[in-house]
Formats: structure tokens, C-alpha cells, sequence
């Protein structure tokens, strides 16, 4: 068979410098913001029409609680607190599946 066209290059183009991904020891630790966040979004997997004031409040107070350690603790607020401010508001307006929304976005940003 023949090759109508040069096989693709494994050099990158010009301007544009390969990068090779951090290895695990130059990975950052995971934030702690994660276990609550994944803890939230557990909660709401369950939530049903009877008990969701009560258990809306909980999460509530649970991420706004860590958020308040976190920014305590570090300098860096991270590019994932806007996400939980985000779901603490639509936690505190009912709003459970942007809630939910928000706390996936927050998740997939702290890993």
C-alpha cells in the first residue's frame, strides 16, 4: 500500500514545545475541599421531596463549614470555591439540581 501523504510528524510544530505530565511526587495533594464536596453530592443523590429542607440545610452548613477551614488554612482559595459558593446559594434557594450541577463542576476542579 502506498502513502499518498507523509506520515504525521512526532515532533510538535513549531512554537509549540512538548510537555511531559507530572509525575505523582509533582502532583499537588488533593484539596480538602474534596471530601465534603463528594460528601454533598452523595447526600443529594438521596434527597427525597419529604426530607429535603432538613438535609438541604445540612449540606449547606457542611460546605460552607469546610469552605470557611480552607480559606482559613490556605492563601490559595482555589479555582473550585467559586464552585461551592455556587452551590451553597442554590442550596439556599431550593434549587437542587444546580446544586448539584455546581458541586460536580467543584469536584472535577479538586482532582
Amino acid at each position: 500500500m502506498t502513502l499518498l501523504s507523509d506520515p504525521p510528524s512526532r515532533h510538535s510544530p513549531p512554537g509549540h514545545p512538548l510537555r511531559a505530565l507530572p509525575g505523582p511526587a509533582a502532583r499537588p495533594r488533593s484539596s480538602p475541599l474534596l471530601r465534603p464536596v463528594s460528601a454533598a453530592i452523595g447526600r443529594l443523590d438521596d434527597v427525597d421531596g419529604a426530607s429535603a429542607l432538613e438535609v438541604r440545610r445540612r449540606i449547606d452548613r457542611m460546605l460552607r463549614d469546610a469552605l470557611d477551614r480552607h480559606l482559613e488554612s490556605t492563601d490559595d482559595a482555589g479555582a473550585a470555591v467559586p464552585a461551592v459558593r455556587v452551590a451553597c446559594a442554590h442550596l439556599a434557594a431550593g434549587d437542587l439540581e444546580d446544586a448539584y450541577l455546581a458541586l460536580l463542576t467543584a469536584r472535577d476542579l479538586l482532582r
